[in-house]
């Protein structure tokens, strides 16, 4: 009798059951430690894992590339295809210039708007989707690396940018400098007579109230343990060569309290994932969704319409799909071994399907995510001329919530776009529900409460508006996982039949590129790993639903409207 040798046993594997029959005898063996994140990185993919199978990727946006990319760059063998409802590729990832169209329904009407900018479209244009690409998303900036995308730094913040608030300051606009530097002197003030009187004597040593007492004097400034203002909340006359500058004075501390501008986001530049430094793609955001094109633009089918997704009982799922908009007519078969699904689950859930009960639930836990972007382009770059503001965000206590400024074309532009307002939830409803003309109204007095008489410079009629959630087969921004039990997301990361979810709604970054991006790699490494691996019922207990809302719109409470 033979000896048996690992090597042999596993030719005589693979030769019966392939490369994933292959994968999961070494995971057995211990040959392969298989990463305790669900990411795995780097992503292993056996050569021919594929060979002789079909996979349907429906949806060509950020997951759906990424995943026909890696199949193909990584020889798998899979005969690919991918459905696209719409005309285009990127899906959310839709950067609108001059000629493009914005398409939205509301009940049986298509509203439909036309971008006029103006001028050299490397710089005049609108992220009507994602806007920027964090340092810390390295998977998004791989990738930027790997099809030669170029960046430039998209700056999230300047001390330039304003604040206003109807009810706060006496309505008028501040800048940043002025509203967070003087919220520091104050704390800081307070704090050290809180020191001071004993206050803190139970928490803190003899050493550690001196230590924090030179922190204080240095945090706020203090100058003899008061805040009297300081040269980082700016001048009301600049340093020169006759005379050294006068600072601002700062603002009443009832003044900053009365503000409540902390329920404006104004933090919202500290939390993990705005933090500098970000990048943005030059000439727009879409520009990384276009990189995989070259590559896997072959396998797409564009304005196809999926109508049924159906596990049969031969480890095959069966697909039917039609022209796009048009219920009339014929639909078309194809019979595949997986299926990849980046569909936004609300509407998957409402396609012909035979989905199990536990995952049909899954796909109709999350809510779908309320958000709307309005675009303007400015005649004149009043923001940089008048306000010394380049690049940033201005938050107001108002529908439109902030504005962006761009992050290029600086003094050598002379036109520029705008990001009018970035709103979510309740206000992103009500602006949603708007005409169009009545929305760039809204956006329009939005806008004269940062800028005042300077926004004349901003001609309305090159307005547009995006509501994410009436846009055709996207029906919403993100996937919101608010208050949903986490058995619904650990669902969703795991095959139903022949069938499983990607997107950045089965991710922990709903609502951002990287999350795609690492959905789609979790997908192919489950799919090369056999439909037999599960993750445990220990670890099905322990996971919980992302938190939406502090990957979207930031943390920290909100104000009401």
């Amino acid at each position: 009798m033979s000896k048996w040798t690992r090597r042999r046993f596993l030719e005589t594997v693979g030769r019966v059951g392939g490369a994933a029959a292959v994968y999961e005898s070494m995971v057995a063996l211990g040959m392969v430690r298989v990463p305790d994140s669900v990411y795995a990185d780097p992503l292993q993919i056996p050569d021919g894992v594929g060979s002789g199978q079909t996979i349907v990727i429906l949806g060509a946006g950020v997951a759906g590339l990424t995943a026909a990319y890696e199949l193909k760059k990584r020889n798998s063998g899979f005969n690919i295809v991918i459905l696209e409802a719409q005309h285009r590729a990127g899906g959310r990832s839709y950067t609108v210039r001059n000629g493009d169209k914005i398409y939205e329904t509301h009940g049986k009407e298509t509203w439909e708007q036309t971008c006029h900018f103006e001028g050299d479209v490397k710089n005049q244009y609108l992220n009507a989707g994602p806007g920027r690409l964090p340092y810390h998303h390295t998977v998004a900036l791989g990738y930027c690396k790997e099809l030669k995308v170029e960046i430039e730094p998209y700056v999230m913040t300047t001390r330039a940018n304003l604040y206003q608030n109807k009810d706060g300051f006496h309505g008028k606009p501040m800048p940043h400098r002025r509203v967070l530097n003087d919220t520091r002197g104050w704390i800081s003030e307070l704090l050290t007579k809180a020191i001071d009187k004993g206050s803190l004597d139970d928490e803190l040593s003899p050493k550690q109230k001196e230590q924090m007492l030179h922190l204080l004097n240095t945090f706020g400034p203090l100058k003899d343990k008061k805040y009297v203002g300081s040269q980082r909340s700016g001048y009301v006359t600049q340093p020169g060569v006759l005379t050294p500058g006068d600072i601002e004075p700062p603002i009443p501390r009832i003044e900053i309290l009365g503000s409540e501008f902390w329920l404006d986001r104004m933090y919202q530049s500290e939390d993990y994932e705005w933090q500098p430094t970000l990048f943005q793609p030059v000439g727009g955001m879409d520009k990384l969704a276009h990189g995989f094109l070259p590559h896997v633009e072959q396998f797409i089918q564009y304005k196809r319409e999926v109508t049924s997704v159906r596990n049969s009982e031969k480890d095959k799922v069966v697909i039917r799909h039609r022209a796009a908009g048009n219920p009339s007519a014929p639909e078309e078969t194809i019979i595949a071994d997986w299926c990849i699904s980046t569909i936004p689950v609300w509407i998957l859930h409402g396609i012909d399907n035979n989905f199990t009960p536990p995952f049909r639930k899954a796909l109709e836990a999350p809510k779908r995510g309320l958000t709307c972007k309005v675009g303007w382009q400015a005649n004149r770059r009043f923001w940089e001329l008048d306000n010394e503001i380049y690049g940033g965000i201005s938050y107001i206590n108002n529908n439109i919530t902030q504005m962006w400024y761009p992050s290029n074309g600086y003094l050598f532009e002379e036109k520029g776009v705008l990001t009018g307002a970035y709103n979510y939830t309740e206000d992103a409803a009500y602006l949603g529900n708007q005409p169009l003309k009545e929305r760039l109204k809204i956006a329009m007095a939005g806008g004269r409460l940062l800028h005042g008489a300077q926004f004349d410079a901003v001609p309305i009629d090159l307005g547009l508006s995006i509501a994410w959630h009436h846009v055709p087969y996207q029906l919403g921004g993100w996937a919101d996982w608010d208050k949903v039990p986490g058995v619904h997301y650990e669902t969703l990361l795991e095959p139903d039949g022949r069938v499983i979810v990607a997107g950045d709604q089965v991710s922990y970054l709903p609502g951002w590129q990287e999350g795609a991006m690492l959905s789609a790699r979790h997908v192919l490494q489950r799919i090369s790993r056999g439909s037999r691996l599960k993750t445990s019922a220990a670890a099905a207990t322990k996971r919980r639903a992302p938190d939406t809302r502090a990957t979207t719109e930031g943390i920290g409470p909100t104000r009401k409207r």
